[in-house]
């Protein structure tokens, strides 16, 4: 995968909800330091300043061009527990982004977390697009691929399944227990209520069940659900619509 489209599939692809714009430099997590160790960024200013079309790091904020695609907190609980799984290889990660001046994303560094067990201290390794010879590259183009993994898994759990099936349901039950039929919201929210319930029933069946298509099929296994409800504890309603969305991010 090229730069170009791995940073356009970003903006572009399943999960465009995800990547915000970086506020603040260097980057932490808000995890417990004391089970998941230092909560600050391997990624140093060193490792991006190369790709920054001749702008500081301060500049690149500044000027909202650095963009950050941020699954630490997300997967970091439940790295060293899908790690056991015996199919299953996953890493926290971090990726950032630069605007660059043709007006197109770039990626700019990638960092692969592993959390502190009782048997390591953990790791934050970094990668770099500019990395040479036939070994790094091949390191670049596996770090993508575990973010590309992240960032598909997260759509799935979280943006789709979370974001558009289950939390709409307290307000299709709502609706047609408190609306009457001629109110003007009623026959607005109906057309997008359609079906939503029994889907959501199939999907509870075979898709998100335990032992479903989910647990066998995604890398995060029989922890897909659990990474999926705690997302939830973050979900705001105000939050979700346009423009708040975006001004969020």
């Amino acid at each position: 995968m090229t730069e170009e489209e791995f940073a356009r599939q970003t903006l572009s692809g399943v999960n465009p909800m995800a990547i915000r714009c970086l506020q603040s430099f260097p980057l932490s997590g808000h995890l417990n330091p004391q089970i998941y160790g230092s909560q600050e960024s391997a990624i140093t200013a060193q490792h991006i300043l190369k790709s920054l079309d001749g702008i500081s790091v301060e500049e690149a904020i500044k000027s909202k061009r650095l963009f950050i695609l941020d699954y630490y907190d997300a997967y970091m609980p439940y790295v060293e527990l899908v790690n056991q799984l015996p199919t299953s290889k996953a890493y926290a990660s971090r990726s950032l982004f630069f605007l660059a001046d043709k007006g197109t994303l770039k990626p700019v560094a990638i960092e692969l977390c592993l959390p502190p067990t009782s048997v390591g201290l953990g790791s934050r390794q970094v990668y770099t697009p500019d990395y040479s010879g036939e070994d790094h590259g091949w390191l670049w183009q596996l770090a993508k691929a575990h973010v590309r993994g992240n960032d598909s898994g997260y759509h799935q759990l979280v943006s789709h399944w979370l974001r558009t099936h289950a939390v709409v349901e307290p307000f299709i039950i709502a609706t047609h227990r408190h609306l009457s039929k001629l109110h003007p919201l009623h026959k607005l929210l109906i057309p997008h209520f359609r079906n939503t319930m029994e889907i959501n029933r199939s999907a509870r069946q075979s898709l998100i069940n335990a032992g479903g298509i989910i647990e066998q099929c995604f890398t995060s296994g029989k922890y897909s659900m659990e990474i999926s409800a705690k997302a939830y504890m973050d979900w705001k309603f105000n939050e979700q619509g346009l423009p708040a969305d975006l001004l969020k991010r």
